[in-house]
């Protein structure tokens, strides 16, 4: 995973990291979790919101013994209320808010949380498709078919939001059930600083042709040359299925790695 400040802004209001818990550890039950999230706010209090976001993120999952998708939920929930004390609390930090993207991967399901633009993409078999949907302005006249593809990304307002952490509606998408991964997934988490400035196709090209680390240098350098205009941030996850031990019963396991 990689975070730029890109070429226009003079701080980066990203934030994205990950946690791996290795095989002995206890909080390995609960998998691998990735989160981007990506604050808004006057004088550095997106960047504050986007940490509080990510640090409460990925301290209330692992701390909940429940599913997947309830210490999801609760880590949110968490998260919202933390944000929305400090700027009731600190006048600087009035009208803080944040995006916020989670994958959680317990064996061999994905769980997902997700409130604002940032985005969470699957490549599967050369197929590459977003898992999330925008809680955008235009990103709702898209899916009301108001707007097509295209106009929905050259839209003036496509940045503005109709739920965030911290925002009065911040209600997250949760996706109740896990989904199956398989062998050689790919699974990108970004901010809109690489999704606004390099379309799809070419992603997935980058993705497709280099390794996980130098394909997020490949995008931030991408989403440099196209303006730099908002910060960048992008994880990319690998899953890889474990050849089973010599002599051992073959059980479906599965290791997940992140860059």
């Amino acid at each position: 995973m990689l975070s730029d400040v890109g070429c226009v802004r003079k701080q980066n209001e990203d934030a994205i990291g990950c946690m791996i818990p290795r095989e002995d550890d206890p909080f390995a039950r609960a998998g691998t979790l990735a989160v981007v999230a990506d604050g808004m706010g006057g004088h550095a209090a997106g960047e504050v919101a986007s940490r509080i976001a990510l640090s409460t993120v990925l301290h209330e999952y692992y701390r909940n013994p429940g599913l997947p998708t309830d210490a999801l939920k609760n880590a949110f929930a968490v998260a919202n209320q933390a944000i929305g004390k400090l700027a009731a609390d600190d006048p600087s930090c009035d009208g803080m808010g944040t995006t916020c993207s989670a994958l959680a991967i317990v064996n061999d399901l994905a769980y997902i949380v997700h409130v604002g633009d940032s985005r969470i993409y699957l490549l599967r078999q050369r197929e590459f498709r977003q898992l999330t949907e925008d809680d955008s302005m235009v990103g709702e006249l898209f899916r009301q078919g108001l707007l097509t593809a295209d106009e929905a990304n050259r839209h003036p307002d496509k940045n503005v939001l109709l739920r965030a952490l911290g925002a009065p509606d911040h209600e997250p998408a949760i996706s109740l059930d896990g989904f199956p991964l398989e062998h050689n997934d790919l699974l990108m988490l970004c901010t809109d600083g690489i999704s606004d400035q390099i379309d799809d196709t070419t992603i997935a090209s980058v993705i497709m042709r280099f390794d996980l680390f130098e394909a997020c240098q490949q995008l931030i350098e991408l989403a440099r040359l196209a303006g730099g205009l908002d910060n960048a941030s992008v994880a990319i996850c690998s899953v890889q299925q474990q050849p089973p031990t010599p002599g051992a019963s073959v059980r479906s396991t599965r290791e997940t790695s992140a860059f």
